[in-house]
């Protein structure tokens, strides 16, 4: 449909533009240190922090994953996702609320640096860094596939799928290389807002163009030809009862908490607890919206396409406007095609992009720094810090070009092998009791439950994490009773003072004090 000609300049455009705010972030940020460019130093205000929380989370689900899961899911599957979306604000709040009180006294820069500052563990830092790193390449790797593909379908297959690939993945990691974190928070907030209009552009058109803007017209056409798609478990029936736990619990816990992009937005990157708290609020409102918009595109699409193989649901964007509206108005699904470009590739780069920054921080601080004790001066830590991007980025690429058949698979692993990490998070807060024995060998456990899961029970398409995640709990709690708690007197007094800093808590009241003013 689209000319490669058109496919290149768009490209050219819209990735030189990337580079040039990564260009202007570093101009203006002269020679920044390394937690500066890896985490802003928690200097980002809400809005910015809100949106590139918000693109950074979203990913390839958009555009891809997202209406395909709808297509093949049903309407029970979007009820499902707004069952996580409300525990957002719960879990937030008491937990990485908590973790950013801590960064504001302790200074962290890796989602481990939190975890080694509570237990003091160096073989679970590098446990940590190897989870968190298992988690990032996939990411990267089906952003690159889901841009590839979208331009494959874009053309009708004129384009060469690994040049697209590999100028993507290149560019993507140059402008890393250039702007860090700030850059990043900045394209991220621009990219959010044409990714979120585009696709209400596109679900909106594809109703229009489909059943004259009429939901009543679409459901009807459901009931008619895919009746399945308004019960539960959806058409394909994937949606077993173990699902029904594993799936909000992953997105809610290993997709919006744990995955490490989003854990140092989160936790260390925000200005101040009014920052927090907005986001706390405004990302479930946000992301509740945009799930909306992608559940339309998969209601229209099985109204208007039922049938459709599990690989090509995930391209039923691309399907609906080649094979509905382009018969019809030719002009618009030109420029619908477009904007599903362009669209997919705002949202996927926007992720890209967080998970090189937080994989580059993991490799130099984590394990060259922290584990072999590798000591550089600022200027030398920035170009350890650069070529760990570039080695990330090749890595990713070269995943990217022998991709599965699904770009689901790879984005559940990655949310599936962090959740073991979470019950030690909580118990770090919250469980003076909690020891670093304990810490350990619950990573360990939850992370080889998880991969058992997926590579020899074969149940990790129904479960996800859920399971490593039990077994990490139960393996804090038992062990910590077993060994001998050691002290955390630092941890803990930084997190008191920065509560007393920014919570209005009152001292207790003696008993005698209590009488007296009763």
């Amino acid at each position: 449909m689209l000319q490669q000609r058109t496919i290149w300049i768009t490209f050219a455009a819209y990735l030189l533009f990337l580079l040039a705010i990564a260009a202007y972030e570093r101009w203006k940020g002269q020679n920044p240190n390394a937690r500066s460019f890896l985490t802003a130093g928690g200097s980002i205000s809400w809005p910015m922090l809100v949106m590139t929380y918000l693109a950074s989370l979203m990913s390839t689900w958009v555009f891809f994953a997202g209406p395909g899961g709808y297509y093949r899911g049903g309407l029970g599957y979007w009820v499902s996702e707004f069952s996580y979306i409300a525990l957002f604000p719960i879990i937030a709040h008491f937990t990485m609320n908590k973790v950013w009180l801590l960064n504001h006294m302790r200074g962290y820069t890796t989602p481990a640096d939190f975890y080694d500052d509570r237990f003091k563990s160096p073989l679970l830092r590098v446990i940590l860094a190897l989870v968190f790193l298992a988690s990032s390449f996939p990411y990267i790797a089906s952003v690159l596939i889901s841009i590839g593909q979208a331009t494959g379908v874009a053309t009708g297959g004129q384009m060469n799928y690994r040049a697209v690939i590999l100028i993507v993945g290149i560019v993507i990691t140059i402008y890393v290389m250039l702007g860090g974190m700030k850059s990043v928070a900045m394209t991220d907030t621009i990219q959010g807002l044409i990714f979120i209009s585009l696709l209400w552009i596109i679900a909106c058109a594809c109703l229009g163009i489909g059943f004259n803007g009429s939901l009543k017209n679409a459901f009807h056409a459901i009931q008619q030809n895919s009746s399945a798609w308004l019960s539960y478990p959806g058409p394909d029936g994937w949606v077993p009862y173990g699902a029904r736990l594993g799936y909000p619990l992953s997105c809610a816990i290993g997709w919006t908490i744990m995955l490490p992009h989003v854990f140092v937005r989160s936790g260390y990157s925000g200005k101040d607890m009014h920052t927090q708290r907005k986001l706390m609020v405004l990302t479930p409102i946000l992301q509740g919206f945009v799930w909306t918009g992608t559940m339309l595109i998969g209601l229209v699409g099985i109204a208007l396409l039922p049938g459709l193989s599990q690989g090509d649901t995930e391209l039923i964007i691309p399907y609906m406007i080649q094979n509905v509206i382009q018969s019809i108005h030719p002009t618009l699904a030109t420029v619908l095609m477009l904007a599903f470009l362009i669209g997919a590739s705002a949202v996927g780069i926007s992720t890209a992009d967080s998970f090189l920054l937080v994989s580059s921080s993991i490799v130099y601080e984590d394990i060259l720094h922290r584990t072999l004790g590798i000591e550089l001066s600022e200027k030398k830590k920035m170009l350890v810090v650069r070529l760990t991007i570039a080695v990330i980025g090749g890595l990713s690429v070269v995943l990217a070009l022998h991709p599965p058949q699904l770009i689901f698979t790879l984005i559940m692993f990655a949310i599936a092998i962090v959740m073991p990490l979470f019950p030690i998070l909580v118990c770090a807060i919250y469980w003076k009791r909690a020891t670093k024995q304990a810490a350990v060998i619950a990573a360990i456990v939850g992370t080889i439950l998880v991969l058992m899961t997926y590579f020899v029970w074969n149940i990790g398409g129904t479960w996800y994490g859920a399971i490593g995640m039990l077994g990490s709990t139960a393996a804090m709690v038992i062990v910590s009773l077993l060994t001998k708690p050691e002290e955390s007197p630092e941890f803990f007094q930084a997190l008191e003072e920065s509560s007393a800093e920014f919570y209005d808590i009152q001292p207790e009241k003696s008993s005698q004090q209590a009488k007296a003013i009763g």
